[in-house]
């Protein structure tokens, strides 16, 4: 099965599926499925933007696709991150929320069909790490604190069986990332999610958020972080075999 995994794209869906269309053209085949790791930018009431969106461009074009309920152009699965309109995403009647368009709820997993006789396990972790927000339970956080995941809805995943894909905003603890801005490096502290993955041994582990393109290992498992829309990295293709617990790194889209 062929994937596309991307990072945040904050609004910008318009220039995403774009972006998409034109990677599969490079690679001569289409995607199975699109896996996103949030911060997406849903958004469906700009005057509900907070302020890092309005620092990122505005809430970008979800309403205008929500309001024609317009299919998006590849299948897609998404998270959500720390930058969207979470009491609407959890107010939600399902999980699709545009035709082909499904959000996956925190400590969840889907099970995504292919091609013939194709099908790959998918699990979910949305928002990133808060020390003072991870040991309480995930029904006591509204509005704004709910960027954060917790200790909960990483217990649900690990005990619901092995996956083949883990998709986190924040990057697992103990992966070194660089820095934005000044180009030194720290290392994730987001609790949980390394323990996750030693769990439920997915084949990989796809995370965004930190807008920089990075490959590691936790736990034994592959990590990758993907970088932000129109930067080298924020697309890459995936083949998971249908046979077995393997998967190659395809291709990477470098748009400028």
């Amino acid at each position: 099965m062929l994937v596309c995994a991307a990072g945040d794209i904050h609004g910008a869906i318009n220039r995403f599926y774009g972006d998409v269309l034109a990677f599969e053209q490079t690679l001569g085949a289409a995607f199975d499925w699109v896996l996103r790791v949030g911060d997406f930018g849903i958004w469906p009431d700009p005057a509900r933007i907070d302020r890092a969106t309005r620092n990122h461009g505005g809430a970008g074009g979800f309403r205008d696709w929500f309001a024609a309920r317009r299919e998006v152009l590849r299948r897609t699965v998404f998270i959500k991150g720390n930058h969207e309109d979470f009491e609407w995403l959890e107010s939600r009647n399902g999980s699709q929320l545009l035709p082909e368009l499904v959000y996956l709820r925190n400590g969840c997993r889907i099970d995504l069909h292919g091609g013939t006789d194709e099908k790959i396990s998918v699990g979910g972790v949305g928002g990133c790490y808060g020390a003072s927000v991870y040991r309480r339970d995930a029904k006591a956080l509204q509005g704004y604190a709910s960027r954060h995941y917790t200790h909960d809805e990483v217990d649900r995943l690990s005990r619901l069986g092995a996956l083949d894909v883990v998709l986190t905003h924040d990057a697992p603890a103990g992966i070194q990332l660089p820095h934005r801005r000044r180009g030194v490096g720290y290392v994730s502290e987001a609790a949980g999610i390394d323990v996750l993955l030693s769990r439920v041994r997915p084949r990989v582990c796809f995370f965004g958020h930190h807008h920089a393109r990075v490959d590691a290992d936790i736990a034994g498992v592959r990590c990758v972080g993907l970088n932000k829309v129109a930067c080298p990295g924020n697309l890459i293709a995936m083949e998971l075999d249908r046979n077995g617990r393997g998967c190659a790194l395809v291709g990477e889209y470098g748009a400028q």
